[in-house]
Formats: C-alpha cells, structure tokens, sequence
C-alpha cells in the first residue's frame, strides 16, 4: 500500500505522488534495489516484508520523474534447523557481542532471499581471529519470531523519524522531510507486514491495529486504511471482551471520521455514549462527551458553541450524580470558559464568574486542590472574565493568583511531560482496568485517570506572560513599562530555538526556552507543526498587545517594528482571522497617531473592523464587534472637523453604536463613546456636553484609563474654563498636564502644557505660564514630523488624537 502522506502547513512541499513513499527492509538495512521483469519489462523493488516470497504486488510509485510498478517481497522464513546450523559452532569464551553478531548475520543471511546460511564463513573468520579457541557445540536456539522482529524494526523507524532533530528546521529542507516520510513509511510496512501475514495473539492483534492506525491518521491521509485497521481491530476486541481497548479505538475512530464529516462523527460518538451509559462505565461517558465538546471547540461557530455548552450540561449532571469531585469541577470551569467563547457581554459574563465561584468553592478538598492545572485553568479563565468588565483593582489581584498558580505546576501529581494530565475518577462502577496508558489509565488500587491533552509546561508559561502584559497595560507608562517588559520576555522565550528549563520563578533570568525534558518527548511531524503554529500565534498577539502598549505613550517607531513582525506572520497565516483583525485596527492608530487622518478614516470606515462589516458577518463575534465600535469612534473623531467632507456622516455614526456602546460590560470603551459624543455632537446642548463628559470621567475613572481622563480633563478646560480666572480653571489644567505625563503620551503632553499655559497667562502667572509652554514644546519634538506641522498650523484638539479603550 502506498501512503499519501499529510503535508505540514507551510513546509514548501506539495502532496506529489513523489511523497507517497514505501520503504522495505532487507536484514539490517534498508536497502532499494531495482530489477528488470523479463514478462513486461517493469522495473521492481525487492526486500520489502510486504507479501511472502515468490508474491507480487504491484504498486506505482513516482521514481526518477515517472510511475513505475514495484514488487514487494517479504523474507522466506527459515526452516528451524537451518536456523541451528547457523548458531551450533560458537565458541564458549566468544563475547556477547559476537554471539548477537553471529545471531544477526544467521538471521539475515536465512531472510536474505536467494541467499543460503552459510555457518562455515563465520568459523572461519572466527579461527582466523583467534586460533587458540576450541570450538564446541551449544544447544540449538529457537527459531526467531519475525513478527517481533518486525514490530521491533517498526518502532525503531518511528523513533529514528520523531528523532531527528527539530521539526521546525526540517520542515523547510525537502530532502530531509522525504527521510522523514520514508522512515514513517517503513515503520507502516513493518506493521502492515505483521497484521497481514501472521497469527497474533487477540490482545497483540488489538494493540498493533491502535498502534498502526494512529500513525496514519497522525502522518498519512489514509483515512480509509486507518478505519479499515480499527474496525476489524473493534471487532477483536468484541470477541474477546478487551474494554479499555475497544474503547480507545472508537475515539480514533471517531476523530478520524470528524475530519470527513464532523456530522457523521458526532452521531457516531452519541451511538458508543449511548452504549457506555447502558454498561454503566461512567469515566468513558466522561471521555466521549468531553471529545464532542473538544470537536464543537474546534469548528467554533455560534451554533456549535450552544451545542458545546449542552454538553457541559450532561458533564456536570452525570459527575454530580456520580459523585466524582475532580470531573465535575474541571466540566464547571470549561463552563465558565465556553461562556466567554459564546458571548462577552455582561451577561454572559456573570454567568462564567458564578461557574468559577462554585470552582472555588471545592478548592479545599483533597480531590479538587490536588488538581494543579484545574487552578491554573481557573485562574485563566477568571482573569479574562476580570478582563472582560475591566475593574481594574480586581484584575491585579487575579493576575497576582494566576503567578501564584503558576509557581506550584512543578508539584503537579497528575501531569506528565508531553503535556497531558489526568483528572482522577473513583474505581468504583467501572471495569477492571490494567492499562497505564491510553485515555483510560490505571493509577492506583482505588482510581483511575481520565486523561486530557492540554499544553506542555512552557506553553503555559507563555500564556501566563500575555495575560499578565494585557492585565498590566492599563498603568504600564505609570509602573516602569512592566507590561512591555512581560510581554517582550514572553515573546523573546518562545522565538529562542534552542530552549532551556525554566519556571515561573525564574521569569527575570537570562534562560530562554522551554525544557531539555520536553524537547526529548518524540512527536510526530504533524503534532509538532501544529504547535509551532499555535506558538506563533501566540508571538503574533504578544507583539499586538506589545505594540499597542507602545502606541499608548507615543513610541511610534517602536510599534511600527512590531507592527511589521506582525505582518510577516500573516503574510504565511492569512487565515487566523483574530490577529488579522487586531493588526487591521493596529495600522488605523498608527496612521492617526501620526498624523494621517485620511487614511486613518479610511482604514476604520472601509476595512475589515469597519461597522459595516461586523454587520456584513454571521454570526460575529463580540471581539469583532468590540474593534468595530472602536474603531467606529476613532473614525469620527478623524472626520469631526466641519470642514472634513465627510463630516456630515458623523451624526448617523452616533446613532448606529449608542445602544451598542451603552450595553457594552467594558467600562473604558463606555467612556470613550461619551467622551467623543460630547466633542463632535453639533445639537447637544451646554448641559448635555458637561453631562457626557462628566461620564467619561466617572467611567474612565473607574477603570483605571489615565489616557481617557486626561483628554477628558483637557477637552472640559479647554471648552470651559478658556479665558476664565479661577482655581478651578487651574486645578483643572494642572491635573491634565500631570495626567499626561503619567501616561507618557508626548502629544496629550504637549497639549496639557498649552492649555495650562494659557489659564496661566489669563490668571497674570506669565513667566510660569513660559515655562509651562516651553515644557510642551520640548514634548512636541518627540512626535512625527507631520503632527508637529499639523499643530503649527491648527488647533490639534479638532484633528489627530485616538482612542485606545
């Protein structure tokens, strides 16, 4: 059989015929010879343990830039006295290694075909070496099992496959990835050859089948062969009542189909919970519903996600009922964290906040606290709901939790190296179990571990730097730009790509990487490019979040070069929808941080995050709808001068996102909104103004934005207290000018010190109002060339500030 192998993304290789590669075996080698059929004339391959000797055949495989057929032939297995003649004349003082040498050559020589053993060679080359030994007769040996032998040969292949070296080097090399594909091609053969032409034991038979049909779908797309292997390897199992096994076969078998038809997949995972539930074993119960809910994770869409939270219903029910702790409180947070996915509105938000309470709440019992990653996945989860409302006190202290969550993943029990771990499930109503690997596994005399993929210790390391960057930016220009400094460590460990051990402790260290213990963990092609993929998706929104902190205090060149790795990213993963989003946005700040307002509105009116397109979209998400009403404030407050020809659009641009900022559970994107309808709304009146500002101030207040109170504060001096003495007037300006030295923002700097100035001057403090102005000047020689023109020639509180909720 030939194997299609599955092409990794962006590996510069094409699903050719060419790399439908098999490979055979001919004794201790690997060896391709070709030969002329004198019938036709075909060339074929021989020493290939596919079929018995003297069988052909044929298959077509793509050589030297055409088809040919090839023959493959499988070693004639010796006669058991052939065998002994070739291992009778061993000297007693012959070492160890001379007698698997004589084994070996006995062996290749007996599976070499048209070769004969040839037992005189070898005593004459021993006599020769050592003419002093006296060589006496043993006892003849067993002849060998070439089944054993084979399924020996087929690990070896995958290990020297998942063992050369890094995935993510190689995959760029085609020479080295077609080593690759041929080292996993001859491993299948191997297995191919055993399920084929020998009797094994039922239990062998089920284990090579799960074996040789996890390599397919992993590194093939030989989706039929891998089904084929597992149904009649679930038939075994039927027959001879091997549980645990049958059961891991379905759940390939189940995500095999799901790449076909995920329809097909999930009526085939209801029929075996149908069939698990009537026997009562209640942890594959577990296991299948938590498969359907890992697939609905995986299309995503509205619908499924509905269809997700369904499934954490039964989840929860079924483990309440059941009494199991641990699977109960690992279904209620995967609850509250679905409900983030569903919506982010406040309601939905409430709603995952109640799920972590009741998460909380079972944290003291030995079965919960015991859960490492359940509190670190808790901890995640709950600083994104923190996120989410944005009250800026709680979000430090659950960043705080989540550190210290992080800190004790070392000391988990349950969680192994490559990145899975176990949740534990009592013994009891369920069937004996013996394996120690699988989904089902044995850990001790009371329980068994239900066992979940998540993220190697690394990843999640790096995950803990983006939430902790994001949960720091709001104070980032106030506390030494801590954010930056944990976003660009998270950034520079990941790209490092030799890595070394480190932990959370340790986040101020020099080391970068991830473990020497994960680096050893053999991984097949497609499962390490799919994480190499995931962590540059992750770099790719560090860098965002990164770059946007520098925005926020004026570093314009800085964030341009962020901006720019950014786009190399998409230039390869033009698909991930999310960052391409956020980069879109990203460029219209920039354009209007630098004084481009015409192509800033541009950006924001008629490109992706747009208003119009968020409306355009099915079933769009509120992180769409969050960039559109951003990006919908920025756009007017581009367009707000009256001689702007499109700033008859204003108004209608209003209305559209009243109701929709008004509902919004994010505190700083509800007082960005008042705060533009307060400066560009031409039929408010005084008190409606004051009203909408006084809102922005209270909201911005709130949620920690020092950017927004301080253009708040310069807009209400500047539009009210202008020309007036008082102290009013001038605690007003004062606190603006401090507000903008805190956030660090050169432009809101410069303009603070011409409005405090000027209340200077009205209240006869001219030689500090001087000083004041000279303080602003010096500030606006940090901006872009074509800002500090633009405020040379006009009033820069009608153009080119943006906002950052």
């Amino acid at each position: 059989m030939a194997y299609q192998h599955r092409q990794p993304p962006n590996s510069g290789l094409k699903a050719t015929p060419q790399h439908s590669i098999k490979a055979g075996y001919q004794g201790q080698h690997a060896e391709q010879q070709t030969h002329r059929n004198g019938t036709n004339g075909q060339p074929y391959t021989v020493g290939d343990p596919y079929v018995t000797h003297g069988q052909t055949r044929p298959n077509q495989i793509y050589v030297n830039g055409a088809y040919q057929h090839r023959q493959a032939i499988l070693p004639q297995q010796t006669p058991p006295q052939t065998v002994q003649r070739a291992h009778t004349a061993v000297p007693p003082g012959t070492s160890a290694y001379a007698h698997a040498k004589i084994a070996h050559d006995g062996v290749q020589s007996a599976a070499s075909p048209g070769a004969s053993a040839s037992p005189g060679s070898y005593l004459h080359q021993l006599s020769n070496s050592s003419k002093s030994v006296h060589l006496e007769p043993v006892p003849p040996t067993p002849p060998l099992e070439y089944q054993l032998l084979l399924l020996s040969m087929a690990e070896e292949y995958l290990a020297a496959a998942y063992g050369r070296g890094s995935i993510a080097d190689i995959v760029h090399r085609e020479i080295e990835m077609q080593e690759y594909y041929k080292l996993i091609a001859t491993g299948l053969g191997c297995l191919e050859a055993v399920l084929k032409h020998f009797k094994l034991q039922p239990e062998r038979e089920a284990i090579v089948r799960l074996r040789y049909a996890t390599i397919l779908y992993e590194e093939t797309d030989n989706a039929m062969e891998a089904e084929e292997a597992l149904s009649k390897g679930i038939s075994v199992c039927d027959r001879h009542r091997f549980i645990d096994l049958k059961y891991d076969m379905q759940h390939l078998l189940a995500r095999i189909m799901f790449r076909k038809s995920p329809r097909a997949a999930h009526k085939y995972i209801d029929g075996v919970i149908q069939d698990a539930e009537a026997y009562k074993h209640v942890a594959w119960v577990y296991a299948f519903r938590f498969l359907k809910l890992s697939l609905y994770f995986e299309l995503s869409s509205h619908q499924d996600m509905l269809s997700a939270l369904t499934q954490i219903q039964h989840l929860m029910s079924l483990s309440k009922d059941s009494g199991d702790k641990a699977v109960l409180a690992f279904a209620t947070t995967v609850h509250a964290f679905t409900c983030l996915k569903v919506s982010s509105d406040a309601e939905s938000v409430e709603q995952a906040q109640r799920s972590l309470a009741s998460v909380r709440s079972w944290q003291y019992d030995p079965v919960v606290g015991d859960q490492h990653e359940l509190a670190i996945f808790t901890s995640f989860v709950e600083l994104c709901c923190n996120l989410q409302m944005f009250d800026p006190d709680q979000v430090i202290s659950k960043m705080q939790i989540m550190q210290t969550a992080l800190k004790i993943i070392d000391g988990s029990t349950f969680s192994t190296a490559d990145g899975t771990f176990g949740v534990p499930i009592p013994l009891a109503r369920m069937p004996p179990c013996q394996s120690n690997s699988g989904i089902i596994r044995k850990w001790n005399a009371d329980s068994l571990l239900l066992m979940f993929n998540w993220m190697p210790k690394e990843d999640i390391y790096s995950i803990g730097h983006l939430l902790s960057g994001v949960a720091m930016a709001h104070k980032n220009s106030m506390d030494g730009q801590k954010a930056e400094h944990m976003l660009d460590e998270g950034i520079r460990r990941i790209e490092c790509k030799h890595y070394s051990t480190y932990t959370w402790n340790s986040i101020d260290n020099s080391s970068s990487g991830i473990s020497q213990e994960t680096s050893k963990i053999q991984k097949s092609l497609m499962l390490t490019t799919a994480q190499q993929a995931w962590r540059e998706q992750l770099v790719a929104c560090m860098q965002l979040h990164l770059a946007f902190a520098l925005c926020a205090r004026t570093s314009w060149p800085a964030a341009k070069a962020q901006q720019r790795e950014v786009l190399k990213y998409l230039s390869h993963s033009s698909s991930d929808r999310p960052v391409a989003l956020l980069a879109a946005y990203l460029e219209g700040v920039i354009y209007q941080g630098c004084g481009f307002p015409e192509k800033a509105a541009r950006r924001f009116m008629n490109d992706m995050v747009s208003m119009d397109e968020y409306r355009r979209t099915p079933h769009a998400s509120h992180f769409q709808l969050d960039l559109a009403l951003l990006s919908t404030l920025n756009a007017i407050l581009a367009i707000r001068s009256p001689h702007h020809p499109l700033n008859h659009m204003v108004p209608t641009m209003l209305t559209r996102i009243d109701h929709l900022c008004s509902r919004s559970p994010d505190r700083r994107l509800r007082a960005a909104y008042h705060f533009v309808a307060a400066t560009t709304s031409s039929a408010s009146t005084i008190l409606q103004t004051k009203q909408s500002l006084q809102a922005a101030l209270q909201l911005a207040k709130a949620a920690g934005s020092n950017q927004i109170m301080c253009i708040d504060l310069n807009f209400m001096s500047w539009k009210f207290f202008r020309g007036v003495v008082g102290d009013q007037a001038q605690k007003s300006a004062q606190a603006s000018q401090a507000l903008a030295q805190k956030c660090m923002d050169s432009l809101w700097m410069s303009v603070s010190a011409g409005v405090y100035a000027d209340t200077l001057d009205t209240a006869t403090r001219s030689d500090e109002a001087a000083r004041v102005r000279e303080m602003g000047f010096v500030a606006a020689q940090a901006l872009p060339d074509v800002l500090q023109q633009a405020m040379r020639n006009e009033d820069v509180l009608h153009g080119n500030a943006s906002v950052n909720a």
